[in-house]
């Protein structure tokens, strides 16, 4: 599962919430914040919004902590493309200068 894939499993009756994460996920791309801040930022948005139906909550939440577990924890195992495909930062890479290359290394720790 990708980070996208993971906004996308919010069904279309919680569609302002799926919407509200995605924004939050595309500005986390685009800055130079660290996987670290993505946790904390998902997070903070999952105890701070309601869904309508307590099982969707809890199904999102599940996939959630599936992802920290199959990516995020395991991040320093993959090759750098992996790591840009499974956080949806690949169009970015391939859009961006060397300088903005090197911050998403950082953030996919991959600056080694």
């Amino acid at each position: 599962m990708t980070l996208d894939d993971l906004v996308q499993s919010i069904p279309d009756t919680e569609a302002i919430l799926r919407s509200d994460l995605a924004r939050w996920i595309e500005a986390w791309k685009k800055n130079d914040d660290s996987l670290e801040r993505l946790i904390y930022m998902v997070e903070k948005w999952h105890g701070n919004v309601w869904f309508k139906d307590a099982s969707v909550s809890d199904d999102f939440y599940r996939k959630w902590v599936e992802f920290k577990a199959d990516v995020i924890e395991k991040i320093e195992g993959m090759t750098l493309n992996e790591r840009l495909y499974v956080l949806g930062l690949l169009n970015l890479w391939d859009s961006t200068n060397h300088t903005n290359r090197t911050v998403l290394r950082v953030k996919v720790k991959a600056n080694a």
